[in-house]
């Protein structure tokens, strides 16, 4: 199946900025990442320090990945096994019901939260990583062999704008989550 070239690039350039973003800001803290690995239970204390960076360093490949063709979809397919795993550990522990921990998926303004703060799991997070699954989507096509114009360009700026605001707004919002619903009580 082939694809809009625009619609292909605004997906590949969002996913690997997002995947890129959420990876420089986990390797430069991965003593909290690594403490947000572990929050979640689900692997034992030998695996936490090399699982937090196989992950931190898989979501790097992925995004400096993502830009080459020759590479792309594999990328695309390691990126979207990625977020499942994530999905899966974030829906595990809403199941039972550890909602306060650290869902170490920051992507934006990381190093300016409070490294003890805790930002909460909720069901929006899933909702996160299922719109970033969507982003990876477009990669796994080929493109149509529609010819790009100049307006293509600035279609692909304006999309990657509106994306980065939405997500950092989003990261914004699920980590003043807490302190909001501490505002309320």
């Amino acid at each position: 199946m082939l694809i809009d070239p625009v619609i292909l690039r605004t997906g590949q350039a969002a996913a690997a900025i997002l995947f890129g973003t959420a990876a420089v800001s986990k390797l430069l803290d991965m003593r909290r990442f690594g403490q947000a690995v572990a929050s979640y239970g689900l692997l034992p204390t030998l695996l936490l320090t090399p699982a937090a960076w196989l992950l931190a360093l898989a979501e790097a490949a992925v995004a400096m990945s993502l830009p080459f063709d020759a590479v792309r979809q594999p990328a695309a397919l390691a990126g979207l096994g990625l977020l499942s795993l994530f999905f899966a550990a974030i829906a595990i522990s809403l199941a039972r019901g550890h909602r306060d921990i650290d869902c170490g998926c920051w992507a934006f303004g990381a190093s300016g939260r409070d490294a003890d703060a805790r930002t909460g799991l909720s069901g929006w997070h899933l909702g996160r990583v299922a719109l970033l699954g969507a982003l990876l989507l477009p990669a796994l096509f080929d493109a149509s062999a529609r010819a790009v114009v100049w307006v293509d360009y600035f279609t692909v700026l304006g999309t990657l704008a509106i994306a980065a605001g939405a997500f950092f707004a989003i990261d914004a919002l699920l980590a003043n989550q807490a302190a909001a619903q501490k505002l309320r009580s």
